[in-house]
């Protein structure tokens, strides 16, 4: 190997603190953990890094990591004429056992197959099923959980479920037995629960081009279970800190998975049922050892400020003279006294989620926040001198209006007159506005609803940035609504549109939606029959469908819906299972 491509990596393995495995081979199975982004992003993703401490804390695994290429990193591959390289002893992807797959979001499925392809590895599963001297390609991650079918022709396999639940049940399987390639998945899938091998599914599909059904292989489960863990089981924590990433040199720990609120387009809220909140002596011993690599603590959380003692963890931080920052915060469960914590911390931004800017439509998505508590949360924000209010919101939404994208403006207005008469005059925190555009996301209420054309979310966003854009003190960002439709074509196609995914790495997403044979829209902007049969349904996670529709039902009527009691009931079906 060159000696400027080695340098590289040793320059970033010497940036990292912490358990960087670097292990003989020898005997071992040879995992290659892929996360689909930059080393940048891919380091500041915590499942991946929990992933990465599972594996290599067996005896007869190395694990090493691999990423899609910075600039640098690409131009020196380039360069050079090598494939793609493992971040601890440089070796190419085809020389490990297993690869698998990292996948956290959506946008990173065109990633998977540039790194394939950069790894010289055949895209199509087919493709591999008789060479023996190609590695086995997995994937696993909350995106998969909710819908791996697009990516389904590409792999292999699939793990479905929480990673310290069942990873290590899967190697020694995999480790136990020998036969060929596919009968070794077959074998493996009909003894570990969570195990999806997509091949062994055939989709049938109705003449108006539905779904009909998956037909599992004779001796497989189905619907596939997803694995879970009980709270005490909880390990997720940074392994490696760097200044690298995303959070720098920053040491991650998860309190909490899952989130008890029911709002109607979150699918981790769904998925992750029932939520758990770590034991508090579980995650004050993390953060011992957390200080010993960085005095920056990072806590983990669909709403950290659910966490009942989250009070006791951050004085316990500052008290060691280290920092914090969170994840997620919820307007009514903030508090003077929490946010002068934050304020004697040192941050300067709080970022809470209205979602929607009408009481009606909060009401639509299960939002549980009035604008009395909006408001209130905003003045707390604003008494304690923060610099900054950061504000979330969603258009598209099922439902919405022009009254409601009104309705935007006029409480952004409240909470701006408001700061304005409490300080008077003097220094005004900042308002950001973020602004995203709804996905209708599986294994939620809105699975049967359409995502609204990019026509009308551009326009949408159009009248805000007019009618905003005299507001001083104000500043807004949108995300694009055409990537937001490449996202919903993701996260609720089947399996024929991994070639649509196929052709996009091709010729980009704008001449594979054009020139496709299958019609995105029939996945992005048509509504779900009531009993329409859903292609992650091959997937359970306990939720019964009934529930969800009856959620929907709600929601079109702007009725409020459910929270989860976080403890066993019949409210969703999911605590049935457990």
């Amino acid at each position: 190997m060159n000696w400027a491509l080695k340098n590289f990596y040793l320059r970033r393995l010497k940036t990292e603190k912490g358990k960087v495995y670097l292990k003989n081979w020898g005997g071992r199975l040879s995992i290659a953990l892929v996360y689909p982004n930059t080393y940048y992003l891919g380091m500041s993703n915590l499942g991946f890094q929990t992933v990465y401490g599972i594996l290599n804390k067996r005896s007869d695994v190395v694990c090493e990591r691999f990423f899609l290429p910075d600039l640098e990193e690409e131009h020196l591959l380039k360069k050079y004429q090598a494939p793609l390289l493992s971040a601890e002893s440089q070796r190419p992807m085809k020389d490990f056992d297993l690869v698998l797959f990292s996948v956290s979001f959506e946008s990173d499925y065109l990633n998977v197959l540039k790194i394939l392809s950069m790894a010289g590895i055949p895209f199509w599963a087919e493709e591999r099923k008789n060479d023996y001297s190609l590695p086995f390609i997995g994937a696993g991650g909350i995106a998969t959980w909710l819908n791996p079918e697009p990516l389904a022709l590409f792999m292999d396999f699939f793990l479905i479920g929480e990673g310290e639940g069942f990873l290590d049940e899967f190697i020694s399987n995999f480790l136990r037995y020998e036969a060929e390639r596919r009968h070794r998945l077959f074998l493996i899938a009909r003894d570990t629960p969570g195990v999806y091998v997509p091949w062994a599914y055939q989709p049938l599909y109705a003449s108006e081009g539905t779904l009909r059904e998956m037909k599992p292989s004779k001796e497989l489960p189905y619907p596939i279970i997803k694995r879970r863990v009980k709270k005490e089981e909880i390990r997720a924590c940074s392994q490696i800190v760097t200044s690298q990433t995303e959070f720098s040199n920053m040491f991650l720990i998860e309190i909490e998975r899952g989130c008890p609120r029911g709002c109607r387009f979150c699918g981790a809220g769904y998925v992750y049922r029932p939520p758990r909140m770590r034991p508090l002596d579980s995650i004050l011993k993390d953060i011992k050892e957390g200080i010993k690599l960085s005095d920056k603590i990072g806590l983990i959380g669909a709403a950290v400020n659910d966490y009942p003692y989250l009070k006791e963890i951050l004085e316990f931080i500052l008290i060691q003279n280290a920092h914090f920052s969170v994840s997620s915060l919820r307007a009514d469960a903030l508090s003077l006294e929490l946010l002068e914590i934050f304020k004697r911390n040192g941050h300067k931004t709080i970022t809470i989620a209205p979602e929607a800017g009408s009481q009606r439509l909060r009401n639509v998505i299960n939002k549980g926040l009035s604008e009395d508590q909006i408001l209130k949360a905003a003045s707390l924000v604003s008494e304690c001198g923060f610099k900054t209010l950061k504000l979330y919101f969603i258009i598209g939404l099922p439902t919405e209006n022009q009254k409601d994208i009104e309705a935007i403006f006029g409480l952004v207005k409240k909470i701006k007159k408001d700061m304005l008469n409490r300080h008077q005059g003097r220094f005004c925190p900042q308002i950001y506005l973020s602004v995203a555009s709804f996905v209708p996301k599986p294994f939620t209420p809105f699975q049967w609803h359409p995502m609204e054309e990019i026509s009308a979310l551009k326009k949408k966003g159009k009248w805000l940035k007019t009618v905003f854009k005299r507001e001083r003190g104000v500043s807004l960002s949108f995300d694009l609504p055409k990537w937001a439709y490449v996202q919903a074509l993701l996260a609720r196609g089947d399996r024929r549109v991994g070639e649509i995914l196929y052709l996009a790495f091709k010729m980009g997403w704008e001449q594979a939606l054009k020139k496709s044979v299958i019609n995105p829209d029939f996945f992005v902007l048509r509504p779900r029959d009531a009993n329409e049969f859903f292609p992650w349904e091959v997937i359970s996670h306990g939720l019964n469908r009934e529930f969800l529709y009856q959620e929907y039902q709600k929601a079109l009527s702007a009725k409020p819906g459910s929270i989860c009691p976080m403890k066993e009931c019949n409210l969703c079906g999911v605590c049935r299972g457990l």
